[in-house]
């Protein structure tokens, strides 16, 4: 089980600010005379209030780790077709429930609510609670959190994995039934970074070889020096410390189109496609994120801060994608979708990522990541093996879908951002650069 002692980064910061507040002492200046008997007496009784009075800042930060499939993913008023209204309809008859009672409640929606799994923020980090095991991008010990219900209704967007929210509890005292008292960070780029660092943080059954493991120990005595900054920050610092070394590596756009569309057969896909490279990283092969806790490199900001995987959309995705021709909607069962391709494009080449936790804890040396995934070659051939695996899960009309619609299809699927822009714009200023006859 991972020990809270190892955290580092962007948790720790969240955690430090999450101390809660002590109560004010009683006042020691009623100076009043009092017989012991009632000195004893009123001792007993503070005692006794210490043990069962809830804690003054009751509420809590805690992390979205998975949204409870049993229940509805948003809040609704039509509950049929749930289990838990499956199940209410059939059991609160036998309890002499009417069927109009019955129905009453199941039109209301009453307890219909979206529940996750959430890990509460311990009050600082050497706290001995257990913290989520992330393997291959999954919680493997998910069972041993508390659930959290979303009560109020106007919290309408889903949750997504590693969110930030605040929660209290409707028994304070037991801090049973947990429920979102407000959303506080909710965007899939914060979301990432916190799961990256859980998937980084070494645990029980992964610690170092001399504790009896077979798990490597790695150093690179001639890495880099650590900045100052911990976590995904200070990876992020020695990325940014490679790119200034090895300067800027501008990439004619003209010989990226003329690939992508040879390759790909589509010259609106193609310049969808490279309009997203503009917009990340207006061609320079070598740049690293502006983000400060991010590890996002070279033309398409491949993120390097887990080693990623290959899995089916994510529901945001799927909303996403709503604005697009439905032709071209990946179908929310494919799992074609590359998380941190950074990370999948180091493996493919034999190359282990570096999470936060890693280069914090002294595995320093990032040229072999920075050098392959800030190189062009092997970033195109990744970029057109990516779409060519996502264009086998739609069948669409070439004709009817432009390279605008490409452009937002790519920035969907591959770029993945918390909120979408428009990329129409770049892929229409691009077709002008390169005297294209497409259609934007």
């Amino acid at each position: 089980m991972s020990s809270s002692s190892n955290i580092s980064g962007l948790l720790a910061e969240l955690i430090n600010g999450t101390t809660e507040t002590s109560a004010s002492p009683a006042s020691v200046r009623n100076l009043n005379p009092v017989s012991f008997s009632t000195s004893h007496h009123n001792s007993q009784i503070k005692e006794l209030n210490s043990r069962t009075t809830p804690q003054i800042n009751a509420t809590k930060k805690a992390i979205v780790l998975k949204h409870a499939l049993a229940t509805p993913i948003v809040v609704s008023s039509a509950g049929s077709g749930t289990g838990w209204f499956a199940t209410m309809k059939d059991l609160l008859p036998n309890y002499g429930v009417s069927e109009t009672t019955t129905g009453a409640i199941s039109a209301t929606g009453i307890t219909n609510y979206p529940r996750y799994y959430i890990w509460i923020l311990p009050d600082n980090t050497n706290s001995d609670n257990a913290i989520p095991v992330l393997k291959n991008g999954k919680v493997s010990n998910i069972d041993i959190f508390q659930l959290c219900s979303i009560k109020d209704t106007s919290m309408t967007e889903e949750l997504v994995e590693g969110a930030l929210i605040r929660i209290d509890f409707e028994n304070r005292l037991l801090k049973s039934d947990a429920y979102v008292v407000n959303i506080m960070n909710n965007t899939e780029e914060f979301g990432r970074a916190i799961l990256t660092e859980l998937e980084g943080i070494t645990s029980a059954a992964d610690a170092c070889a001399p504790c009896g493991d077979e798990r490597p120990s790695v150093s690179h005595p001639t890495g880099d020096s650590i900045p100052a900054a911990g976590g995904a920050a200070a990876l992020h610092d020695a990325y940014v410390l490679k790119n200034r070394a090895a300067g800027a590596n501008e990439t004619s756009a003209a010989s990226l189109y003329s690939i992508l569309e040879s390759r790909l057969g589509d010259a609106n896909l193609a310049l969808g496609i490279l309009a997203n490279a503009k917009a990340e990283s207006n061609f320079d092969a070598n740049v690293v994120s502006g983000v400060a806790t991010e590890s996002s490199l070279g033309l398409w900001q491949m993120n390097v801060q887990s080693e990623g995987r290959v899995s089916v959309p994510k529901s945001s995705m799927t909303t996403q994608a709503s604005s697009l021709p439905q032709s071209i909607r990946i179908p929310s069962n494919s799992s074609v979708i590359v998380y941190f391709a950074g990370g999948q494009l180091a493996k493919k080449n034999g190359v282990s990522v570096i999470t936060p936790t890693d280069y914090a804890s002294g595995n320093q040396d990032v040229d072999e990541v920075y050098e392959i995934v800030t190189d062009p070659t092997k970033q195109l051939e990744y970029v057109i093996e990516v779409a060519q695996s996502m264009l086998a899960t739609i069948t669409y009309n070439a004709a009817d879908i432009t390279a605008g619609d490409w452009a937002q299809w790519w920035q969907i699927y591959f770029e993945q951002p918390a909120s979408i822009h428009n990329r129409r714009e770049h892929a229409a200023a691009l077709g002008e650069d390169l005297s294209l006859s497409v259609v934007v």
